[in-house]
């Protein structure tokens, strides 16, 4: 992991992490779920249903808080169907390295248990929680989608490099100890491409007003409009089915799509085709048999009919057919 600074370092221990760990059930309300040796506070939507693609926002607590603290703080979000996950650290004065390999292992708890949109999984804190989201953000952005850290950021301009796909709305009073150090990340943000949003009211201090929180929502929100949603979801469900020339065609209709993280979460479902393209290549020549290659690419070639990759499977296709007629 990247440098951690004294802000966010506060405490090194060496936590027991649960082995053969078996995770609760999905089901809907408040939970108060024990890992290791702490625990994380799990908000879920009244009526979930896997059939539905959640959101999921998780929320750091500051140094010395809990994160009963700062559960109002996207109250807001459960109405608007995300999910909302606050993991504690274990010594509540800081975050120690082990807590970092927890919340990852949490975040991946409530992933693979509830059904959630893996192109909304968003992260925000404040205080020592915001230099927790920014380093979750570059450590992991195969996870964590955006981020929105509140008078907390420590963004170098190295983990910035590794960000650029990761949008970032900051906000960091102008009154706040941690303003400068916000500012000077926001910058160096800006001059590596990354996209990222400054909120510095002049007024506010390290304790924002609730009006902070609404505003981070109300960015989430905007980052996948309501007309791109269904179409992204009816994608990577597609994706899922192994129905892949339909999900391209689905992919399409988001190509005048404005929002850049739009854009950029089109790639990588454009991406995962593409892959799953080569891997049924790969699977149909390693068959060991001329004939069920043939077969093999046949059908693959139905199953990416409308995509980029069809060519690919066509040619591959066209190649093994020869083979196979000598």
């Amino acid at each position: 992991m990247r440098l951690l600074t004294a802000a966010l370092l506060v405490v090194l221990c060496s936590a027991a992490f649960a082995e053969d760990r078996k995770p609760p059930p999905a089901k809907s309300g408040r939970q108060k779920i024990e890992y290791g040796p702490s625990y994380y506070v799990l908000d879920v939507p009244g009526r979930y249903t896997p059939a539905q693609k959640y959101g999921v926002i998780f929320m750091f607590h500051g140094s010395g808080g809990r994160p009963e603290n700062y559960e109002s703080n996207y109250a807001a979000a459960k109405n608007k169907g995300y999910i909302l996950c606050l993991p504690a650290s274990e010594n509540p004065q800081g975050y120690s390295e082990d807590d970092m390999k927890r919340i990852v292992e949490i975040a991946k708890e409530v992933l693979a248990t509830y059904s959630i949109d893996r192109d909304r999984v968003y992260v925000s804190g404040h205080s020592a929680g915001g230099f927790v989201t920014c380093h979750l953000c570059a450590d992991h952005p195969e996870i964590f989608t955006a981020g929105a850290p509140v008078s907390g950021c420590l963004v170098t301009p190295d983990m910035a490099r590794g960000m650029l796909k990761t949008p970032f709305r900051v906000v960091s009073g102008g009154k706040d100890f941690n303003h400068d150090q916000s500012k000077k990340s926001v910058e160096d943000m800006k001059k590596e491409g990354m996209e990222v949003a400054f909120d510095e009211p002049a007024d506010w201090a390290h304790n924002p007003p609730a009006e902070a929180w609404k505003d981070q929502f109300e960015w989430m929100e905007t980052l996948v409009p309501p007309d791109c949603l269904g179409v992204l979801q009816g994608a990577r469900a597609l994706v899922e089915a192994k129905q892949y020339g339909k999900a391209a065609g689905a992919l399409k209709k988001l190509s005048a799509a404005k929002s850049a993280y739009v854009k950029s979460r089109v790639e990588l479902v454009s991406k995962a085709i593409g892959e799953a393209a080569d891997k049924a290549i790969a699977d149909a020549k390693a068959a060991g048999d001329a004939k069920k290659t043939v077969d093999l690419l046949s059908k693959a070639k139905t199953q990416f009919a409308g995509s980029e990759a069809e060519a690919k499977i066509a040619a591959a296709l066209e190649e093994a057919r020869g083979a196979a007629s000598k």
